[in-house]
């Protein structure tokens, strides 16, 4: 027990790599005076060149995470998913399997922290919808998990504890320009999720989804930033803003992920 606690205070990467749980320590520690994130997604220019010629490959998404802050890196998050796999998921969408490794570099080093893994599915409207686990890389404990349940209308998203049970909901509504519109200025850059408590339904957080800038927009339009607050009145132990962070990941695999540039619609007109 001196061993873990010494390891969340220090972060010392020689006792973080001899000790799985005292990596758990460390990350969750990590999160607990974290009163908002930054989460950036990486642009791939393979990615963007491709989708520019019409015909988009799929490269590994990547993310770094950030105390907004004080601006430390806290955590940077790599796609594991195989190659055939992610080239699948542009025609076969939610049924696609993919998986995400997210590594603790807070503590002056990279250390495997967080595991999210999406499995293949058979997914049909509101069938069998889309849900992502994520574990403790070392050890293999659930953390939690999110899905994307069917909603008549808007967007909404649900965080569970290990036992599936509702905690946290991202309420995105369906009427705000970013949802419609997406540009690179005014409300069409932004998307807003209300965190609400999901037993009470009392406001906790806010999730926002940004376009980062009008550069990076024309080169790879699915490229986005997040951010993730967590108001004082929510249940937000290292491990729930943990499960929040991995929600907006979710997201963007889930619904901002399509590269406008990628145009299949560009054939020539056939003769009649």
């Amino acid at each position: 027990k001196i061993l873990l606690a010494l390891a969340a205070c220090t972060h010392s990467p020689h006792v973080l790599a001899a000790h799985p749980f005292a990596v758990a320590m460390a990350y969750l520690g990590a999160l607990e005076n974290v009163s908002t994130l930054k989460i950036q997604e990486k642009v791939s220019l393979i990615e963007a060149a491709s989708a520019l010629l019409g015909q988009e490959i799929e490269m590994a998404n990547k993310y770094k995470i950030k105390d907004r802050d004080s601006n430390q890196d806290l955590f940077y998050a790599v796609e594991t998913t195989d190659c055939c796999t992610r080239q699948l998921k542009q025609c076969l969408g939610d049924c696609a399997a993919w998986s995400l490794d997210i590594m603790y570099i807070g503590g002056g080093g990279a250390e495997q922290a967080m595991k999210m893994e999406k499995p293949w599915s058979c997914t049909v409207c509101c069938f069998n919808r889309p849900t992502v686990t994520v574990s403790d890389f070392n050890t293999g404990e659930v953390l939690g998990m999110v899905s994307d349940p069917c909603t008549c209308f808007g967007l909404t998203f649900t965080m569970k504890d290990p036992q599936e049970n509702p905690i946290i909901t991202a309420n995105g509504g369906c009427c705000q320009w970013g949802i419609c519109c997406p540009l690179p200025c005014g409300p069409c850059a932004e998307v807003n999720f209300e965190l609400q408590e999901a037993s009470s339904g009392q406001a906790i957080g806010l999730l926002k989804k940004k376009v980062p800038g009008i550069l990076k927009w024309c080169l790879a339009p699915d490229v986005d930033n997040y951010t993730v607050r967590f108001d004082s009145n929510g249940p937000w132990d290292g491990k729930n803003k943990a499960l929040m962070m991995a929600m907006a990941i979710f997201m963007d695999f889930r619904i901002f992920s399509e590269n406008s540039n990628d145009d299949k619609d560009d054939a020539p007109p056939q003769p009649e």
